[in-house]
């Protein structure tokens, strides 16, 4: 029996996702800060000036007549309010520098996982990151996270040390996932089972060599 379980699209999406809005968002603060917010600034200040300058004025002919100086500047006509203080600006980058390394770390991510497999053959199981095992090396199959999250944990002894391997039914396609479970779950002494109990057998066991949903091998 050969099944293969590739890593789940709508997680790669997932990644994706977190990754450009926490990244973009990063960036919009960066730009807040060194541009938008002095800038506004800029044109608070001189419209209190320009006010005071002014005072003699009807509240209406000054801001009519500041309307017309702000177009020969180049400046946006109402985009006045209050000026933007020091604390706002400077907290923008604490944003960005907080935001930042999260949207890289979900990018590295996304390009970490992307290709990424596992694969049950008869009493072997291989995954695209290099970890090769017989059936016979599990030590432990731990399904505390199972029912709740679809996670189960695989401790095997290689070259003398002890390694683990995740099974995550949401991370990867859920349906060959849970097919290498019970394959393994078949073919071990269930006194390794912790967390839980054995998965009921499938009724309609995938034929041998059957990779119809796992046409990504990358």
């Amino acid at each position: 029996m050969t099944v293969r379980t590739n890593i789940n699209t709508s997680h790669l999406v997932r990644l994706g996702l977190i990754g450009l809005f926490c990244g973009g968002f990063a960036l919009a603060c960066l730009y807040d800060g060194f541009v938008r917010y002095p800038n506004q600034r800029i044109r608070a200040e001189a419209f209190d000036e320009f006010k005071e300058e002014h005072s003699e004025l009807d509240p209406k002919d000054i801001v009519d007549n500041w309307k017309e100086y702000a177009v020969e500047q180049g400046w946006p006509a109402n985009d006045r309010g209050k000026p933007r203080t020091n604390y706002e600006i400077n907290g923008q980058f604490v944003m960005a520098t907080a935001l930042a390394p999260v949207g890289l770390f979900f990018l590295t991510q996304l390009l970490l996982n992307r290709g990424r497999w596992i694969e049950a053959h008869d009493m072997t199981l291989t995954s695209s990151r290099g970890q090769q095992f017989e059936l016979s090396q599990i030590i432990e199959l731990n399904k505390k996270k199972w029912d709740k999250k679809g996670i189960a944990t695989i401790k095997y002894e290689s070259d003398g040390r002890k390694r683990k391997l995740v099974l995550d039914d949401c991370n990867y396609q859920r349906d060959t996932t849970n097919a290498i479970l019970r394959h393994i779950e078949t073919n071990i002494d269930h006194a390794k089972i912790v967390g839980g109990k054995p998965e009921p057998p499938l009724k309609n066991k995938p034929p041998e060599g059957d990779h119809s949903q796992c046409n990504d091998h990358a």
